[in-house]
């Protein structure tokens, strides 16, 4: 199966890594994807390292002139590809595609998959866009799939839930990588690691994590360790200490800094926290983190109160639930396969 991904993203956020793992699972199996991107993405850099075939354009620009030019040259690539399914991941290209869908009739089915955590716009032309021109519409999560149902009153039978999976190949509990990692940060065996994974920046909730460490640390957790997988990005490591010296535990606080051995520090862990105070449409941190053998706490955040029972979750916002819940959670681990995604991926574009 011949599938184009339309991925116009500047940076490899989580709808670019959504589009990404779909194209990587698809090759591995033997089909043809490509994606399409902005020049020079990150998203066109890590599908060219896949052998994963590209193509760039400027799709983002507000002059009506180069939208078109681009629109064109993208549609002489699909002739030449000849794809079965091409995917909308963003919406500045899908409202083009989708006309010319309606127009010309191509063979190809249009899929748009909406990892933008924000509410579908009510108006004429989206309904249009979607309810008619689209062969089906795929979110992340259920919360989304429902604001197509009541926002735009598209037919269930036409949106999928698909949550997204993660390379277990890569992402799997490995025993001499959490030696080694360990060993690196002066850990022994006694030590409860608890880590977040991510960008410092203030929706990931590093301040209320670090608050509720705080808390279970002086009420008598003294073999705790906190490992921060992650590097500046609007909150400064400084910044970072500060609140762990404040909470009382930058001491037992480590910063990793910006690494390419994520699975390798993830096995370091056994316990990680999903803090974040908003976004988490998709989650890719959780499923990586179970992957490797680490039960998760979550705040309530976007997708996540989908992903964990009650026990592992606790009201985003509230250190001394969360405390509780570092003390008291369930060992749960859900696995989420990159080869079990697709699998549901190729179901939902074959149905009608």
């Amino acid at each position: 199966m011949h599938i184009l991904h339309i991925i116009n993203v500047r940076w490899f956020n989580a709808t670019a890594w959504y589009a990404f793992r779909l194209a990587k699972a698809g090759k591995d199996v033997g089909d043809c994807p490509a994606i399409a991107g902005l020049e020079n993405s990150p998203i066109i850099q890590t599908a060219k390292s896949y052998g994963i075939a590209t193509f760039e354009a400027i799709f983002n620009s507000n002059n009506p002139f180069v939208i078109f030019k681009n629109f064109f040259k993208l549609k002489k690539f699909i002739k030449k590809f000849v794809p079965d399914v091409v995917v909308c991941h963003r919406g500045e290209m899908f409202w083009l595609i989708a006309f010319y869908k309606f127009l010309f009739r191509p063979k190809w089915k249009l899929i748009r998959v909406r990892g933008d955590i924000r509410p579908p716009t009510k108006d004429i032309i989206s309904k249009f866009t979607h309810n008619i021109c689209t062969d089906k519409i795929i979110t992340p999560n259920k919360f989304m799939a429902e604001n197509y149902l009541k926002f735009l009153n598209t037919s269930p039978n036409k949106v999928e839930v698909i949550y997204g999976g993660v390379d277990t190949l890569f992402f799997k509990p490995d025993n001499n990588l959490r030696q080694k990692m360990r060993k690196e940060f002066g850990f022994n065996n006694e030590d409860l690691v608890i880590s977040v994974v991510g960008r410092f920046d203030p929706v990931k909730g590093h301040k209320i994590f670090l608050e509720a460490c705080g808390q279970v640390y002086n009420e008598g957790l003294k073999n705790l360790k906190i490992l921060l997988i992650g590097f500046p990005a609007n909150i400064s490591s400084d910044e970072i200490m500060a609140m762990a010296k404040i909470s009382g535990v930058d001491h037992i606080t480590y910063i990793t800094g910006k690494r390419n051995d994520i699975n390798a520090l993830m096995n370091a862990c056994d316990l990680g926290v999903i803090s974040s105070i908003g976004s988490e449409a998709i989650c890719r941190v959780a499923m990586e983190l179970m992957a490797s053998g680490v039960s998760v706490i979550a705040s309530t955040a976007g997708v996540l109160p989908e992903m964990f029972p009650n026990e592992n979750l606790y009201e985003m916002f509230n250190s001394n639930e969360l405390s509780q819940r570092i003390k008291k959670h369930k060992k749960f681990l859900q696995i989420y396969d990159e080869r079990d995604f697709y699998k549901e991926f190729k179901k939902a574009c074959k149905d009608k």
